[in-house]
């Protein structure tokens, strides 16, 4: 048996072979040093994710509580948070949930995708004299923050600022898993604004179509949300909205530049970009793992999972899965993966994974149509490494200019 720690220098560098090795030799591997249970294969988290009996989310789902190491420093540690669909079970989580759902549907998602298109083509006509362009810091990242922000109903000039604090969360030091001061900083400063912003919208009262509204005039099992609880869940909707997509964006735009006789087709035929954006977000998924608790005793691989101990679903293993996918490790955009677990799945599955598909669909359509040739810059790219995310941060191109 070999060891597994996610926090290994080696596999901050490349998990994906202690991923296959998982799947082969340990599906339910126990990690003492943790008191944590690792599944790796793409039937199981499948399951488990929709297995509420087993498992609990109220007490964490992210490696840093799970595993039990310390994410924030004292002051930090003295910032009170509330509830969120991210931090609750049924029925409470449906019920916060079905508060918001309108607002990230397929159809709300449809009605922005023209507003989506108008940002995306101003951000490309900016750089397409240029020949060159980070297409994440020059189109995915500027365009993911204000589709967020117009969905959440924050104001759009201040776009540019929530980027820097979103992005601060997440830079490591060299552990790769530690935060920076500035990191630290970083969720102070938006956490300060944001919970001004919801008190200011509350004295102010008033009626807005946006997620905010949505929150405040929300009554969960017959009581109003606390603004800690709207700050929550708006801390979880800006982040997630803003940090992820631009990751997988840059992963499919990596990936047609490895592959440019799909990018090709692509171009050619531009109604592939779906299934190409799909595979792209199997392949190159930004979130590796996230988690619950054991609630109860639950037997999985010959494996007792008792009360109490942590379980980290790795998604990103789970994508890479050969027995749910043939050939894995190809990437081949006439794959149509009927699921993957890029959202997750079940009850807390990604509230805006309608929203951010078309925002990839829109940005790579759009770059395709204008940029059908390029070249990775792949010496200035610049990738993420941590126990979460991993992903481009700068994916800089080379393209023709006309």
């Amino acid at each position: 048996m070999f060891d597994y720690d996610p926090l290994d220098p080696r596999v901050l560098e490349d998990p994906f072979p202690f991923y296959r090795r998982l799947r082969d030799e340990a599906p339910a591997y126990y990690s003492k040093k943790y008191n944590t249970w690792f599944l790796s294969r793409f039937e199981d988290i499948w399951a488990a994710e929709r297995d509420f009996k087993h498992f609990t989310i109220v007490n964490g789902q992210m490696p840093s509580q799970i595993l039990g190491f310390e994410e924030f420093d004292s002051d930090q540690a003295e910032v009170e948070f509330g509830d969120s669909p991210a931090s609750l079970d049924p029925p409470r989580h449906t019920h916060l949930r079905a508060a918001l759902t309108s607002a990230f549907r397929p159809s709300a998602a449809q009605a922005l995708e023209a507003r989506t298109r108008e940002l995306v083509r101003g951000f490309i006509d900016e750089f397409i004299d240029r020949g060159e362009a980070d297409v994440v810091l020059d189109l995915a990242m500027r365009t993911s923050v204000r589709i967020a922000s117009t969905l959440i109903g924050l104001p759009l000039d201040m776009a540019d600022w929530f980027v820097e604090r979103v992005n601060a969360m997440f830079i490591r030091d060299e552990t790769g898993w530690q935060r920076t001061d500035d990191g630290m900083a970083g969720v102070l400063e938006l956490h300060a604004f944001l919970a001004e912003f919801i008190a200011e919208r509350r004295r102010r009262g008033g009626s807005s179509d946006d997620a905010i509204d949505r929150l405040l005039n929300a009554k969960i099992q017959g009581e109003s949300l606390s603004d800690k609880d709207c700050l929550s869940t708006i801390s979880l909707l800006l982040v997630g909205g803003t940090e992820t997509l631009p990751k997988a964006f840059s992963g499919a735009v990596y990936r047609l530049g490895k592959h440019p006789d799909q990018r090709s087709a692509c171009v050619e035929n531009p109604s592939l970009v779906p299934s190409a954006f799909q595979e792209a977000l199997r392949m190159d998924m930004p979130t590796q793992m996230l988690g619950r608790f054991v609630a109860k005793t639950w037997e999985i691989h010959g494996q007792s999972l008792e009360p109490g101990q942590g379980v980290l679903f790795l998604w990103a293993s789970a994508n890479r899965d050969d027995r749910e996918f043939p050939d894995p490790d190809r990437f081949d955009i006439q794959r149509q993966a009927p699921r993957i677990l890029t959202f997750g799945a079940g009850p807390h599955m990604c509230l805006g994974a309608h929203v951010a598909r078309m925002e990839g669909e829109v940005m790579l359509q759009e770059l395709l149509a204008r940029v059908p040739e390029y070249e990775l810059l792949m010496d200035d790219a610049v990738q993420m490494r941590s126990e979460v995310f991993r992903g481009y941060v700068s994916l800089p191109i080379r393209f023709p200019t006309t």
